[in-house]
C-alpha cells in the first residue's frame, strides 16, 4: 500500500495524498482499513488502480448522479453503474470493472460535443461484436474475426448509409448500441431475452466446451456462435438467438440419467478420459458431449475404420476399451486421492485466535452464537461524514490510529495453505438488510480478495457470484439464485477438481458447476469479508487431496 510522505502540515499531507485516502478500492469490494487490535500489518485487499474515480468523472458527465468524483464507492456510485448497466443492456452487477471504464469512455466519447481527443481504438471484442450484428442484420461483413477488414468497413458503410447516419466505416460502441435496437426492432425479431437467461445459456454451454470466455449475461460473438454450434449439433433450426427454451433445452439435456444412446453420465464421462488418454482431446471428463468431444470421438473413430458419426457408438466404446453398451453398467473410474483436512474451526472453544488462530485485517469479531461473528454498517455519504473519513485514513496511515467507525469492511483470514484440488466446507448466516454483502473462498498472496472468490449480495437478482480476482481484475466466470437470510445456519460445500471443474452447493442442492482453469496454483489461505450486513460464520473445513 502507498504511504503518505511526511511533511510540515498535515493540511499538504491531505492535499499530497489525496488519491489515497479517497481511497482505491480493490475489485468489486469496499477499500479496508487495518489498525483495530488485534491488527496484523502486511495483510491487504487487492488494491484496483483509479478506476472508481474515472467512471464516477465518466458516469457524471453522462448525467448519471455518482456523487462526488472522489474514488470512494459509495451507494450513489454503485446505484449510477447499476442505472447505466440497465440502460445499455449490461449485466447489472454494480461493479466499477476496467470493462465497464472502457464502455462508459466509449458512450460519452460518442456523445459529446467539441474536441474530445482521438477515439478510442476499438477492441477485437467489440468488432467481433459489430460483425456479428451486421450478419444477423443481413450485411456481408465476414465472420466474426475480432479483425477490422475491408469488407468489414464496407459492410458498417453501407448500414450507416441505410439508417441516415454518417457513412464513417468505422466501428464504435455507438454504433454496437444503435445495431442491437436494430435487431431488436426488426421485423419477426424474437422478444427480448432478460441477462438472467443469457447468463444460464452461457453458463450450460461454457460448461460443456464452448468457447465463452465469460459468463456476462450480454450476447456477444462467441455465446451467438456457441449457441449456433449447440444447434448444428442438436439438428435444429441454426438461429444463434437465446431464449427460455434454449435454456429449458439445455437444462434438461445436463440432467438427463439415461439419454437415448444407452450410456450414462459416467459411461460418458469415462470415454472422454480414454480419448483424452489416447491423444484426442475430448475436454473435461463430464459426461457431456460438447463440440470438442463430439470431435475428438469423430476423430478416434476416423482412426479406427468407424464411422465417424460423433456418437458413442457399441463398436467405439468396445474400441476404448469401455465394453459394449448392453453389458457396460460402470466402466472403470479413475481413483481420486483422498481429501486431507487442512484446517477446520467451529469455534466451540469460544476463541478464534487458536486452534486454529484466525487473524483480523480490519472490523471487529467476536465468537457470538458458537460462530465467528462481524457486523457492518455502510458509512454515510453526507459531507461531514466523508470529512470524518479523509481525516480517519490519514490518522491511519500516518499514526497507526484509526478512529471509531472509520472500518468500511471486516476482515478476518485463516492462513493455511492447500491446493487447487479442495473442498471448502462452511455453515453461515446472514442478514437480510439490502446492503448485507459477504465475500469468502480461497486467497493467494498478501491480498485476502484475491483468487476464486464466493461474492453474495442480496441487492443483486442473481446474489451469488463464482469470481475469479487476479492483477488483471474481477471476472464472473458463473452465479446463481440463492437466500442466505434467516433459518440459518446454510451450508454451502465448495469443491474444485484435478480438471478444474468447480460445484457449489446449498444444503446439497446443486448451484454453479462449471469449469474454469484460470488459478491452478497453491493457495495460501482463506479470508472472510464482510462488506454489509450481519454474518456469521459458524464452521469451516479446509479439504485438499494429497
Amino acid at each position: 500500500m502507498a504511504r503518505v510522505r511526511k511533511t510540515d502540515s498535515p493540511l499538504t499531507a491531505i492535499l499530497l495524498s489525496g488519491s489515497l485516502i479517497l481511497g482505491l478500492p480493490g475489485p468489486g469490494l469496499a477499500q479496508f482499513t487495518t489498525g483495530t487490535p488485534p491488527a496484523v500489518t502486511g495483510m491487504q485487499v487487492a488494491q484496483g488502480s483509479s478506476t472508481v474515480l474515472d467512471i464516477q468523472r465518466e458516469l457524471n458527465r453522462l448525467g448519471y448522479n455518482a456523487g462526488p468524483v472522489d474514488g470512494v464507492m459509495g451507494a450513489r456510485t454503485r446505484a449510477a453503474i447499476q442505472a447505466y448497466q440497465r440502460d445499455h443492456d449490461l449485466l447489472v452487477d454494480g461493479q466499477p470493472t476496467a470493462s465497464l471504464l472502457s464502455h462508459v469512455r466509449d458512450t460519452a466519447g460518442s456523445g459529446r460535443s467539441g474536441p474530445t481527443g482521438p477515439a478510442p481504438e476499438p477492441s477485437s471484442q467489440q468488432i467481433a461484436d459489430i460483425q456479428d450484428a451486421l450478419r444477423t442484420l443481413g450485411y456481408e461483413g465476414g465472420r466474426p474475426s475480432g479483425r477490422l477488414t475491408a469488407e468489414t468497413r464496407a459492410a458498417i458503410r453501407s448500414y450507416e448509409s441505410a439508417h441516415n447516419l454518417l457513412a464513417s466505416g468505422q466501428p464504435s460502441a455507438a454504433l454496437l448500441e444503435h445495431m442491437r435496437r436494430s435487431i431488436q426492432t426488426a421485423p419477426g425479431a424474437s422478444a427480448a431475452v432478460d441477462a438472467d437467461t443469457i447468463a444460464g445459456i452461457q453458463d450450460e454451454l461454457r460448461l460443456r466446451g464452448y468457447q465463452i470466455p465469460r459468463v456476462t449475461g450480454q450476447m456477444d460473438a462467441q455465446s451467438r456462435q456457441a449457441i449456433r454450434d449447440y444447434q448444428q449439433g442438436q439438428g435444429v433450426a441454426v438461429t444463434g438467438e437465446p431464449s427460455a427454451a434454449l435454456l429449458a433445452d439445455l437444462r434438461a439435456v445436463r440432467t438427463e440419467p439415461v439419454p437415448a444412446t444407452g450410456l450414462t453420465r459416467e459411461q460418458r464421462a469415462a470415454a472422454q478420459r480414454a480419448l483424452s488418454a489416447r491423444g484426442y482431446p475430448a475436454g473435461p471428463p463430464d459426461g457431456v458431449l460438447g463440440p470438442r468431444s463430439r470431435d475428438a470421438i469423430r476423430a478416434f473413430q476416423a482412426d479406427n475404420d468407424i464411422r465417424p458419426s460423433g456418437e458413442l457408438t457399441s463398436r467405439t466404446m468396445a474400441q476404448l476399451g469401455l465394453g459394449r453398451t448392453e453389458t457396460v453398467a460402470e466402466p472403470p473410474a479413475i481413483q481420486a486421492r483422498p481429501y486431507r483436512v487442512r484446517a477446520r474451526d467451529d469455534f466451540s472453544d469460544g476463541d478464534y485466535t487458536r486452534n486454529p488462530a484466525w487473524r483480523i485485517a480490519s472490523g471487529r469479531f467476536q465468537v457470538r452464537g458458537r460462530g465467528l461473528n462481524s457486523t457492518m454498517v455502510p458509512p454515510s455519504e453526507r459531507t461531514e461524514a466523508m470529512g470524518r473519513q479523509i481525516l480517519g485514513s490519514l490518522l491511519q496511515q500516518q499514526l497507526g490510529f484509526t478512529l471509531p467507525g472509520q472500518e468500511t469492511a471486516a476482515a478476518a483470514y485463516l492462513p493455511t495453505r492447500f491446493g487447487p484440488e479442495f473442498r471448502i466446507t462452511t455453515l453461515v448466516s446472514g442478514s437480510s438488510e439490502a446492503h448485507s454483502h459477504i465475500d469468502l473462498g480461497p486467497y493467494r498472496g498478501d491480498k485476502l480478495n484475491q483468487g476464486y472468490r464466493l461474492n453474495y449480495r442480496t441487492s443483486q437478482s442473481r446474489p451469488l457470484q463464482l469470481i475469479v480476482v487476479n492483477d488483471s481484475g474481477i471476472s464472473v466466470i458463473a452465479s446463481a439464485r440463492l437466500s442466505l437470510e434467516g433459518g440459518g445456519p446454510h451450508r454451502l460445500v465448495w469443491t474444485r477438481d484435478a480438471e478444474g471443474r468447480m460445484r457449489v452447493t446449498h444444503n446439497d442442492a446443486i448451484l454453479i458447476d462449471l469449469v474454469d482453469r484460470t488459478a491452478n496454483e497453491t493457495f495460501d489461505g482463506f479470508s472472510l469479508i464482510n462488506a454489509g450486513g450481519d454474518w456469521t460464520l459458524y464452521e469451516v473445513i479446509l479439504e485438499d487431496r494429497g
